[in-house]
């Protein structure tokens, strides 16, 4: 059957839509004006709750008894009927608050228990809203990290201040701070450093009651603070253990080996010795006999170990030096040193080595 046709073959009227003038003009001519209020009867009050609920709009009833609960001081649950949606609004109570204003009157005290019940019900109809959550500013990675170097800084000046006698090497070492922090203290106290420098050549001012021996041993005093800092941040990288082979091959070879893990007379770590096992120089410095030594491999393969001997090193290439009274400026060449430097020191160690590794052993620094 065809769409829009009826039984008889005729199409269906379309039939217009009212809009709502004419449906209030429909409802008009059979309902007529707005009823009396002085009822006789419960009927009478029934056909004026219909013809409300024919001829008025939501709005209109928002209105009506938004207006009674003004007028009657109770503004409280005017505002809470605003949140009331259409669907639970009381419409009832709505035309009974009409009425009793048409009649200059307050809402008979028979019908106040219902009028008071019908808004009530509908006020348990407003939905909770939900508190909105403030949302806490969490402070970044950076921000912590700055903030903690604050602090270590904070307890460094502490000591300073109170004129305590420390070592500021082995205070980060006891506090275990993380070597990124070395970075930080090294240039925090290079500024003074260069503070102090300016004022003992006389180039600021602020520093006249300062005498030249006082300057002179703040100057010295802030550079051991910065070498201290530095060594600590370097040797504290070189402990982080490698990343982990997957053949225990390496655990292996280093089960027997011996070596001296750190110096505190030297400021001195060793690198972590499976850092070894393939490379191609290695640097070790003996702190019993002042002696330093470097290994340079033998073949692409790099190191090995049996026991605690180094292996695949060539013999004519790899040398050691005994450096005595320059041992810190010798370790400091073979740390920090350019290859134009590095290269010097190598051409000055004529003795033969034989790639014993003891407990007094440092592993200096290994170049892969």
């Amino acid at each position: 059957m065809a769409r829009g046709v009826n039984l008889k073959g005729k199409p269906k009227q379309k039939v217009a839509r009212k809009t709502k003038s004419e449906q209030y003009l429909v409802n008009f001519k059979y309902l007529g004006d707005e009823p009396d209020s002085n009822f006789k009867t419960v009927s009478d009050q029934i056909r004026a709750f219909n013809w409300y609920n024919a001829m008025c709009e939501m709005d209109e009833a928002r209105g009506y008894l938004k207006d009674y609960l003004t007028i009657t001081n109770r503004t409280d649950l005017s505002k809470k009927l605003d949140k009331v949606p259409d669907s639970f609004f009381p419409t009832t109570a709505a035309w009974m608050a009409r009425i009793a204003q048409r009649k200059k009157s307050s809402i008979e005290p028979h019908e106040y228990d219902k009028f008071m019940g019908l808004i009530e019900t509908s006020i348990s109809h407003i939905k909770e809203e939900k508190a909105e959550t403030k949302k806490v500013d969490k402070p970044s990675i950076q921000d912590r990290i700055k903030e903690r170097g604050y602090d270590i800084i904070g307890d460094i000046e502490e000591m300073i201040d109170k004129g305590e006698q420390f070592s500021l090497y082995d205070w980060l070492k006891k506090n275990e701070i993380p070597a990124m922090y070395a970075t930080k203290i090294g240039d925090y106290y290079g500024a003074v450093w260069k503070e102090m420098v300016d004022a003992q050549s006389g180039t600021i001012e602020g520093y006249e009651k300062w005498t030249k021996a006082q300057l002179k041993a703040r100057v010295a005093f802030y550079l051991q603070l910065i070498d201290d800092a530095e060594r600590y941040g370097d040797n504290t990288k070189k402990t982080r253990a490698p990343r982990k082979k997957k053949a225990p091959t390496t655990e292996k070879l280093l089960k027997n080996f011996k070596y001296q893990k750190e110096s505190n007379e030297h400021k001195l770590t060793s690198v972590n010795p499976e850092s070894i096992i393939g490379a191609k120089t290695l640097w070790t410095f003996n702190t019993r006999y002042s002696t330093l030594s470097v290994y340079n491999a033998m073949g692409p393969s790099g190191f090995s170990v049996r026991g605690t001997t180094l292996t695949n090193f060539d013999e004519s290439s790899s040398k050691a030096i005994q450096i005595g009274r320059k041992t810190q400026e010798r370790i400091e060449t073979v740390l920090k040193g350019g290859k134009i430097v590095v290269k010097r020191l190598i051409e000055e160690m004529k003795n033969d080595v034989n790639g014993r590794i003891n407990e007094n052993t440092i592993l200096l620094k290994v170049i892969k």
